[in-house]
């Protein structure tokens, strides 16, 4: 069955039912808002905050400072030996000096022509002071 078309009507100068608009002047009210408490934020939340790279760079970081110091600590020790070393060395060359200086000088007494013709006399050598020259 066909039923029959209801055509309607529109009027356009009817009056459409007004929506409110706000007014762009007066600044809306809201709603007051309890206070904020700041609890402060655990190690471990703290932690979470920081990236992965961020972790990294400090243990990185952390490591260099730490194998600085070793370093250092290492070096010190290194050229305090060297230092105590050198010291030894130069105790060993006064050493050498002044027992070259005495061997030098007991090496002029012995080589004095008093002394040596003193010698050749006990040994019944004739000393001819022609020949006689002094040891070098």
């Amino acid at each position: 069955m066909a039923e029959a078309k209801r055509e309607y009507h529109y009027d356009m100068n009817q009056a459409a039912p007004q929506v409110e608009q706000p007014n762009p002047s007066a600044k809306p009210s809201t709603p007051p808002r309890p206070e904020i408490i700041r609890i402060p934020a655990s190690p471990a939340r703290k932690l979470k905050r920081i990236s992965g790279l961020e972790k990294i760079i400090g243990i990185f970081l952390l490591a260099a400072i730490i194998g600085l110091a070793v370093l250092t600590v290492y070096v010190r020790t290194d050229i305090s030996q060297l230092e105590r070393e050198v010291s030894q060395i130069e105790a060993q060359t006064t050493q050498q000096a002044e027992e070259k200086t005495r061997l030098e000088q007991e090496k002029s007494e012995l080589s004095k022509t008093e002394r040596i013709k003193k010698i050749a006399e006990k040994k019944g050598l004739k000393i001819n002071d022609d020949n006689l020259r002094k040891v070098k």
